[in-house]
């Protein structure tokens, strides 16, 4: 039976609207998972204390008396469900023990201007750019050590090669057993990258895997789904955490919107073709009116001003 028809099943039964062949189904689902996995699922608990320990419960939570004999089927079916996932639709010949306690998850966030360090329970550190989060669990499984990025961080992993380390973004899976590296994968970027500093990490994404060594990158373009790899500067991609901008021939754009994630500052362009103007330079943990001022010197053609709590970029008049 799909999947889709024994979910339909349960939700008519539990509104009183099922038939009585439906009721049979559910019936004899139970009568078989009882018979195969009740030693396994429930310690060996007999299958009648167990009736009559959820029976007790219904009718408490109901506070009226009703048959139990088919409202049971259905609270075991649900709580077998939840319990093991879809393990009713795998033989019963080959029944799989329910899993333990589920993982708890914590969220860490930055806003603009911002940066966090988070040390994780098996000694990794993880720091966290601006307008980025970073979402793990309070203790990770006995197979494997997985977190979730949105926006930039850079990763320093404790070797364990018992136990992946998993970075798991909107569109690339990143798994890495003891390295550094850096990762920016911010929604509003047409591209997501994968830094190599130290160690390998493997990158996957659209059915293709890629070994980085270290000073490689993994480029994910997201409007065309296709995937990358170049030889590239680390310094340029992992700087920003000793609080140093770098700008490599980088278009005028990308340089305001890496101002506005580094100083917090909203910055607006009122530039023509911004797209056609390129900028490089470094600044080590210099204050925005430096790096403004430098901007404009490196380009005669802009000027900049504070106006209405953010940097308004134009054109000289």
């Amino acid at each position: 039976m799909k999947v889709i028809r024994f979910k339909n099943i349960i939700q008519k039964f539990l509104l009183g609207n099922a038939s009585k062949e439906e009721e049979e189904v559910l019936n004899k689902f139970e009568k078989r998972l009882l018979a195969y996995n009740s030693e396994r699922v429930f310690t060996r608990t007999p299958a009648e204390e167990i009736r009559q320990e959820l029976s007790k419960r219904i009718v408490k939570a109901t506070r009226k008396r009703v048959s139990l004999t088919y409202r049971w089927t259905a609270a075991a079916v649900l709580l077998i469900v939840i319990s093991v996932g879809s393990w009713w639709l795998i033989p019963m010949e080959t029944p799989k023990v329910a899993t333990a306690t589920p993982i708890e998850w914590q969220e860490v966030s930055t806003r603009k201007g911002e940066t966090c360090k988070v040390h994780l329970t098996d000694g990794s550190v993880v720091t966290l750019n601006g307008e980025s989060s970073l979402l793990y669990p309070t203790s990770f499984s006995e197979t494997v050590r997985k977190v979730r990025l949105i926006g930039e961080a850079f990763f320093e992993v404790t070797p364990n090669p018992n136990k992946p380390f998993v970075v798991e973004t909107e569109q690339l899976s990143t798994e890495v057993l003891g390295t550094s590296f850096n990762i920016e994968a911010y929604a509003i970027q047409e591209n997501i990258k994968v830094t190599l500093a130290t160690g390998k990490v493997r990158v996957k994404a659209v059915g293709q895997e890629f070994i980085l060594a270290p000073s490689e990158q993994a480029v994910y373009q997201k409007e065309k789904s296709e995937i990358y790899t170049q030889q590239v500067d680390v310094s340029l991609y992992t700087d920003w955490k000793e609080g140093i901008l770098h700008f490599d021939g980088s278009s005028l754009i990308a340089v305001a919107a890496q101002i506005e994630k580094f100083y917090g500052i909203p910055v607006q362009l009122k530039v023509k073709d911004a797209e056609h103007y390129y900028i490089s330079g470094t600044f080590v943990k210099e204050p925005l009116e430096v790096v403004l001022k430098q901007l404009s010197f490196i380009n005669e053609e802009l000027m900049y001003e504070y106006k209405g709590g953010k940097v308004l970029i134009t054109h000289k008049k």
